[in-house]
């Protein structure tokens, strides 16, 4: 009996494997047939020229003011 369900097992194995197999020579040879219609996402990146740092004035110029905590503004709000 165990050794017919180590049988069974193996030869599922097999299967999956072969499969498997079968499966990425199959993707690989129809690559290879559709030829390189689009780069690889492995392939060269491609270099971003860096952005310019701009200068805003009217920030510079601005007046801010603290707002309130959140917390602390909950909490005078709602005694509990």
């Amino acid at each position: 009996m165990i050794r017919l369900f180590l049988f069974v097992v193996v030869r599922f194995f097999i299967a999956v494997l072969a499969l498997y197999v079968a499966l990425t020579l199959l993707k690989k040879v129809v690559r290879f047939l559709q030829g390189n219609s689009r780069p690889s996402p492995r392939g060269t990146q491609q270099d971003a020229p860096p952005k310019v740092k701009e200068i805003y004035k009217d920030v510079k110029d601005a007046t801010f003011s603290e707002l309130p905590n959140k917390q602390s503004a909950d909490k005078e709000e709602s005694p509990t």
